[in-house]
């Protein structure tokens, strides 16, 4: 069974971000950064969207492999359950700003 993923934009002060989240796995938040422009936007969706496939078919480690640039991620740490979240919702908040 294939965990379940999605991916969201959020807006910071100067750039959009496309994040890109596994659950429940211990897999990592895939951050893609991009120029705040509607036109830059638009072409790295495309892009990503292209990417996306070529990790589930290919594996994330041949992606990382490739050192992308304007990329971050955040690797999931569950060995204290009752921080995991705030853990994680800080380093996103560190990738935003």
């Amino acid at each position: 069974m294939e965990p379940f993923s999605f991916v969201f934009l959020l807006s910071g002060n100067n750039q959009y971000h496309l994040v890109w989240e596994t659950l429940d796995t211990e897999e990592a938040t895939y951050i893609w950064h991009i120029e705040k422009s509607i036109y830059e936007l638009e072409r790295s969706i495309k892009r990503i969207d292209g990417l996306l496939g070529q990790i589930r078919t290919k594996g994330r480690q041949q992606y990382l492999e490739t050192n992308p640039e304007h990329f971050s991620r955040i690797v999931h740490d569950y060995s204290d359950h009752a921080k995991g979240l705030i853990t994680w919702k800080d380093l996103l908040e560190e990738k935003l700003f």
